[in-house]
């Protein structure tokens, strides 16, 4: 049952949210790739320590939009169940326009928190739930750093595993700020989407997929809609006084 109450809040507000009104308002839409490394070392049976590196891209025309690393340490926490603590480097391509040749880059810092939980529904079929809660510190003029918000990220994904080595997926993920800066854009955003992981070998794989990002601006009248391709090149190391070995 405490299962339940996440994810039935999590509909609730993706129903409540005014998207019959967008089309009144003013929607950009972008094409963009996302290129990721996804390193997993897994240090014993209850520590892992995660890293991601990623260069995001516009397609259309080409130039850089985002590079991100984020690095977590998570811990498990019983069946099921794990928690974990981690951090974002963020380098963002300012204006958020393809068309701007001329621009300028903004920093982020991100502090992280994670929960997150497996919920197995058959042998090859599984739930997964993920609950991040950003500190978001962004770069000033002067080169200081000063807070912005909270934001905070409920993530609902299901895994279909036909095959050994082969998993299908499907996510829905939103996005809350908090804060008191935040007065328009509250429901950050909303990303829904799918992916095919292949593993040829235990430890090392890819995968590909293709999501929808739909975000609100600080304005409130004007929104992001992006289509974006995923890869992701997957590593796993485990070492030796692991059980997993």
């Amino acid at each position: 049952m405490s299962n339940i109450k996440p994810i039935c809040l999590a509909v609730l507000l993706v129903i409540l949210y005014p998207k019959n009104i967008v089309a009144q308002k003013s929607v950009d839409t972008q094409h963009l790739l996302w290129t990721r490394y996804y390193l997993k070392l897994k240090i014993d049976d209850s520590y892992e320590i995660r890293q991601d590196l990623e260069e995001r891209t516009y397609w259309f025309p080409w130039r850089q939009h985002q590079f991100l690393s984020r690095t977590f340490v998570t811990r498990k926490l019983g069946k099921s169940w794990n928690a974990g603590i981690g951090f974002t480097y963020l380098l963002q391509s300012l204006p958020q326009d393809p068309e701007i040749t001329e621009y300028s880059n903004q920093l982020e810092l991100r502090p992280q928190l994670e929960i997150a939980y497996k919920q197995d529904i058959s042998e090859k079929i599984a739930l997964y739930h993920r609950y991040w809660s950003d500190f978001r510190f962004f770069e000033r003029p002067n080169g200081s750093f000063g807070y912005g918000n909270n934001r905070s990220r409920y993530l609902v994904e299901i895994r279909y595993s036909p095959v050994h080595r082969l998993t299908l997926r499907a996510f829905e993920e939103i996005h809350i700020n908090i804060g008191r800066n935040i007065v328009q854009n509250v429901f950050d955003q909303n990303r829904f989407g799918a992916s095919v992981q292949f593993m040829p070998i235990e430890n090392f794989g890819f995968e590909l997929g293709y999501f929808n990002l739909f975000q609100q601006q600080k304005s409130g009248v004007d929104f992001y809609d992006r289509h974006i391709l995923r890869l992701t090149v997957h590593h796993t190391v485990t070492f030796r006084n692991s059980k997993n070995r």
